[in-house]
């Protein structure tokens, strides 16, 4: 379109909405104590603040280069000016959005060096793209359509303030902390940001050459009118391919940038390395409470302490301990809680409270006694850090706000989660200090409000697990709530053991609210409970039956939910309705959880036997297994112990692998499979009572798997030395290596725990040979000892290589047995390997088991990887995941990746655990292996990035000042005491002798220096 120059003063069109919908949005997101600031400001109160900045800067000889910011300053005081002439009438509201901004930044970072530092440098990369735009002002007058790179100009200053303001509004403890991990993360965005200026300003000088005032900016214009230069060209193609530009580049930064976050979080994710169980067991808990949803929901109604926790701000007490008998149903109460608080997160104004905030954070754990990792002190950090990691939002691109915009917990706090990644070192997060740091500043700002719940803290392994849970949570509140009561919320679920007690009375009689759980709070919901499970068989009962069953199991159970659960299946199993109420019969009923467990069992057992007697030796041998494992198995390890057939050296999924479609079917409610092939036990007591009954011996179960892990291990595809290539992968394809992840870690705490605990299952010592002979345990393990210490003879120690700690007195009571001198050399190499360095014990011990698992492994990757491949039976026979770690002590050697890619990089953080901060570094793409190698290097190559004073104010002190001038030649000084001692030595003064030879110096430092080597001569 063509057009000549037009006088100011004209309305300026239609991006004034989008410039005050800007501004205006930009304010929305103030804190209201910042907002009367910003709308005052203006450019002479930012160039006062710089000159009072400058000032206190002279006087303590700190000067920083404050004129870095000028070029900036230039720029949008023309941009103030070109839409003042244009006739914008909100001109001042919407430049206070660019000086509001900048005065709260030097004021705020003017405590810290660095980020102040940091600041001016960003300023001076933008300034450097900003034209002097009065020189312009006839394009913008002549043709008003390319007014819109004004608009565009002015969004990214603000999408640069934004940023900024987010990260320096934080308390400044807060943000000293993020401030080198955020700006180092936001460099990319600064570079867009460059980069659009610079295409703005291309477009500018572009279409506005013809009519440019090359004096605007010399002063005040003494002429009445603009500078005649001729007609400007400026096509609707023009402005049109200029608008689709700049979205295609900020649209293209907002895709990279979003998954360059996602990659992040993702890495982080991976480092944390919390196993997912949590999230699984809350699922699991949800389907319990799936058939009567409503239950549980009087813990809020009837407690004030937990409503008030959950919906009052402030909270009477931002921590509450819950506690109650075992089998009282807290952990399903303690899910209920965590979903109720969810859905009033995710929908504040649902009705029933509009008390949670939108954005709230809800973060869970449930301890298990089963399982180690959820049963220990950090297992509990990393699974909350792995929640508030993983509620990080997605990076979104703001339409209205130039480039993408994401939430102020990606921007600020995953960068400061990479960090530490980077810097401390290992695959995984193994260090509890290091996630207590972590979730310090995700509990202060993860999100408007942080909810925690830890269930089940009396199943911890240890009483130290506990305290320092306690102790860490209630600090953290205390924390939070001094700046804001309330933010961090902290519920604690447990039973009332004198542990407990004792850690909780430490926390202070008023510090937390205390709510006990008592037998007839779960009355009605076993009522209900009851009612419904009667309703899913149709036992055609009568109403009084009914109510008949429904009084029994409620007066039965005693309040506890457990009890009714085990009653219900146990009831439920009878094969018609004259047994049904027989069993309920006054007096019929088990008295007590453990005579429940008992009686559930039996009925297991003779509706197993009714198939077949080796139904029922099947499901006590997996029950035995899930017991006394020494560490949770998967289910494909189940279906691979089944399968393999000790006497015919075979493994045979087709033969030996449980039908079952529904493994309750087979074991009862007693165990759940869980996603991901984990499989538990259905409550902690579980583990207690099926060890004590008449069906299960711990001691006969742990020597059943050490005979059957060394068994395995004696196959051919592990010992044997001339197994071809073709062998192992026809052995492949038939699932022989699914058990090896649990058996090549775990043979030797099996074997351990036959030496330590299980003497009582062999014969005792002083008794003929042939009783020795026909005893099942001492015959099974005899042959299971011979075949695989004659497969590993060569890898084992000899028997005369004995370790001087070998505690002789664990072997003494199997003198008499006939396996004793195999049982004492397999001991002496077990420990001598488990006292070597942790390299050395994160492999197998045995070179040829090693060696073996590497080749089975990389063969089960491959034919992963290949088109084609069955998925679906691999799965089956070796888990979901086929890249596993080659280290035996990681829990990745048996949890594995999806992705070759994924398990490489948890590799090579074993291997070069210490990594270079900067992610597109080309001199260490591969880490270090220890922090000094990783210091040393960013000092080198990176030095903006390392700790301590930054390149930038070391330069400031080299070039300072020299104020104290030599009145006799003239030569400059930074410090009075320097010359002093110069004009001295003009007259040869010498007022500091050494008390040693008498020699004078005229500096007091040279003296000092002289009288050192009087020091060492004598020494």
């Amino acid at each position: 379109m063509s057009a000549s120059p037009r006088g100011v003063g004209l309305h300026f069109g239609p991006e004034d909405r989008t410039l005050v919908e800007a501004a205006r949005k930009f304010k929305a997101a103030l804190d209201p104590k910042h907002a009367q600031d910003f709308e005052e400001s203006t450019r002479a109160l930012v160039c006062g603040d710089l000159g009072l900045l400058q000032a206190r800067q002279q006087e303590t000889n700190a000067l920083m280069n404050l004129g870095r910011v000028q070029m900036f300053l230039d720029g949008v005081t023309s941009l103030q000016t070109v839409l003042t002439e244009l006739g914008f009438p909100e001109v001042g509201e919407v430049m206070a959005c660019i000086w509001g901004p900048m005065r709260f930044l030097f004021k705020t970072a003017n405590v810290n060096e660095r980020a102040l530092d940091h600041i001016l440098e960003v300023y001076q990369r933008l300034g450097l793209q900003i034209l002097d735009l009065t020189e312009y002002r006839q394009l913008f007058a002549a043709c008003p359509p390319t007014r819109i790179a004004l608009v565009y100009i002015y969004q990214d200053i603000l999408s640069f303030h934004a940023m900024a303001y987010k990260l320096f509004s934080l308390r400044t403890s807060l943000w000293a902390k993020l401030q080198r991990t955020t700006w180092r993360d936001l460099e990319n965005t600064f570079d867009h940001l460059a980069a659009t200026l610079k295409q703005h300003a291309h477009f500018i000088e572009q279409h506005g050459t013809p009519l440019r005032d090359r004096h605007a900016g010399a002063g005040a214009r003494t002429d009445s009118g603009y500078f005649d230069g001729g007609p400007v060209d400026v096509s609707a193609r023009d402005i049109h391919r200029y608008k689709s530009e700049y979205d295609q580049a900020r649209h293209r930064f907002g895709a990279e940038e979003a998954q360059r976050k996602l990659d992040q979080k993702e890495k982080v994710l991976r480092w944390v390395d919390e196993p997912g169980k949590t999230e699984q067991l809350h699922a699991s808990f949800r389907q319990t409470r799936a058939l009567c949803p409503e239950s549980g929901s009087w813990i809020w109604r009837h407690h004030d302490e937990v409503s008030n926790w959950m919906t009052e701000d402030p909270p009477a007490y931002s921590t509450v301990w819950v506690h109650g008998r075992k089998g009282l149903g807290k952990t399903t109460l303690a899910s209920h809680i965590v979903d109720k608080l969810r859905s009033r997160a995710a929908k504040p104004n649902d009705g029933d409270a509009d008390d949670v905030p939108d954005g709230a954070r809800v973060c869970y754990f449930y301890c298990q006694d089963q399982d180690d990792e959820l049963a220990k002190y950090l297992g509990i950090l990393k699974a909350l850090l792995h929640q508030l990691v993983s509620a990080a939002a997605a990076i979104v691109t703001d339409d209205d706000n130039g480039p993408a915009n994401g939430d102020a917990a990606l921007l600020l706090l995953l960068p400061f989660c990479e960090d530490k990644v980077s810097s401390t070192g290992g695959s995984t997060l193994q260090n509890a200090e290091t996630a207590q740091q972590l979730l310090e500043v995700l509990f202060e700002h993860g999100g408007p409000r942080v909810y925690v719940v830890v269930d089940g803290l009396d199943e911890c392994a240890a009483a130290t697990e506990v305290q320092q849970t306690v102790d860490f949570l209630t600090k953290q509140v205390a924390r939070c709530d001094a700046l804001a009561q309330g933010r961090l919320r902290v519920l604690l679920v447990s039973q009332s053991t004198t542990e407990m007690r004792k850690v909780m009375a430490r926390c202070g009689r008023d510090a937390a609210g205390v709510v006990e759980l008592e037998a007839d709070d779960n009355k009605e919901d076993i009522r209900l409970f009851v009612r419904r499970k009667l309703e899913t068989r149709h036992f055609n009962l009568s109403p009084d039956d009914e109510q008949l069953i429904q009084d029994r199991v409620v007066n039965q159970s005693k309040g506890l939910f457990l009890y009714a659960h085990l009653a219900m299946e146990y009831l439920l199993k009878q094969m018609n309705k004259r047994d049904l109420l027989s069993k309920v019969g006054r007096g019929m009923l088990p008295d007590g959880i453990a005579k429940m467990y008992d009686e559930l069992l039996a009925t297991i057992k003779a509706r197993l036997e009714e198939k077949s007697p080796q139904h029922w030796e099947k499901a006590k041998l997996l029950l035995g297994w899930l017991v006394c494992a020494h560490r949770p198995l998967k289910w494909h390890e189940i279906q691979a112990i089944l399968a393999f057939d000790p006497d015919s050296r075979v493994v045979d999924f087709d033969m030996g692998m449980i039908r079952e479609d529904n493994i309750d079917d087979f074991l009862g409610s007693l165990v759940q499979v869980l996603k991901g092939d984990n499989i538990r036990l259905l409550h902690s007591t579980a583990r207690e009572h099926l060890v004590n009954t008449r069906y299960i011996r711990a001691e006969t179960v742990q020597c059943d798997l050490a005979a059957l892990c060394l068994r395995y291990l004696s196959l051919r595809c592990f010992a044997a030395p001339d197994y071809p290539e073709d062998e192992r992968r026809t052995d492949m394809v038939h699932g022989y290596f699914s058990f090896q992840d649990y058996a090549t870690a775990q043979w030797w705490k099996h074997v351990t725990s036959v030496i330590q605990h299980c003497r009582s299952v062999f014969p005792a010592s002083g008794l003929p040979p042939d009783v020795y002979h026909d005893d099942h345990y001492t015959v099974l393990l005899s042959e299971s000892l011979h075949a695989f210490v004659s497969a590993y003879d060569g890898d084992l120690r000899p028997l005369d290589d004995v370790h001087p700690d070998l505690p002789a007195d664990h072997l003494a009571p199997f003198q008499d047995l006939p396996f004793h001198a195999a049982l004492a050399r397999l001991y002496n190499h077990i420990y001598t390997h488990q006292n070597r360095p942790l390299e050395e014990r994160n492999k197998l011990g045995i070179p040829r088991l090693d060696a073996a698992v590497a080749a089975s492994r990389a063969l089960i990757e491959l034919d992963h990887a290949r088109p084609g491949a069955d998925t679906i039976i691999m799965a089956a026979y070796y888990g979901p995941n086929a890249y596993k770690c080659p280290r035996a002590l990681c829990s990745f050697y048996h949890d594995g990746f999806a992705a070759a890619r994924d398990r490489d990089a948890h590799r090579d953080r074993h291997d070069r655990p210490y990594v270079c901060p900067r992610r597109d570094c080309s001199f260490a793409p591969l880490g270090f292996s220890s922090p000094k190698d990783q210091q040393r290097h960013v000092r080198t190559y990176h030095p903006d990035l390392a700790d301590g004073p930054s390149a930038f104010l070391q330069m400031s002190r080299r070039v300072e000042q020299a104020r104290f001038r030599c009145n006799i030649c003239s030569k400059s000084f930074t410090r009075n005491i320097n010359l002093k001692g110069h004009e001295r030595s003009h007259f040869g003064e010498r007022p500091y002798p050494c008390s040693t030879c008498g020699k004078a110096f005229a500096r007091l430092n040279d003296c000092r220096r002289h009288e050192k080597i009087h020091k060492r001569n004598a020494a």
